[in-house]
């Protein structure tokens, strides 16, 4: 299991790389990252990618959706926390984008509460 561990921690990094490789080249050269990327070999490449990431987070979803019915396991506390703060991100970015908001949207206080309460529980952790 340390080398499937090992496996998992270094395609997640190069995920991550992949990733920002990609945002830097959009935000530098955006028209040559869009016909780079449609152009046909690239695109096959591109939907291959794209599919094998999907089956993963579906065989993830299950896998991890099985694991946490069992109570005694931590890793779905360690699940929620993450989900929650993911939320919390996801729904202040979606108040922040609405430019004509005055008052604070209802959203974004328990947001930010949960974002808080998965902090504090990750610190009480450590």
């Amino acid at each position: 299991m340390d080398q499937t561990l090992t496996r998992i921690r270094l395609i997640t990094e190069e995920l991550y790389l992949v990733r920002d490789e990609l945002n830097k080249r959009a935000a530098i050269q955006p028209a040559e990252l869009s016909s780079a990327l449609f152009a046909s070999d690239a695109s096959n490449e591109l939907v291959a990618f794209k599919a094998a990431v999907d089956e993963l987070r579906q065989f993830l979803w299950h896998y991890l959706n099985e694991f946490l019915g069992k109570p005694e396991n931590a890793i779905g506390d360690r699940l929620r926390e993450y989900q929650m703060r993911r939320a919390a991100q996801l729904l202040m970015a979606l108040s922040a984008a609405h430019p004509y908001q005055i008052k604070p949207h209802p959203l974004e206080a328990a947001a930010q509460d949960a974002i808080r309460l998965a902090e504090s529980a990750r610190a009480s952790e450590k």
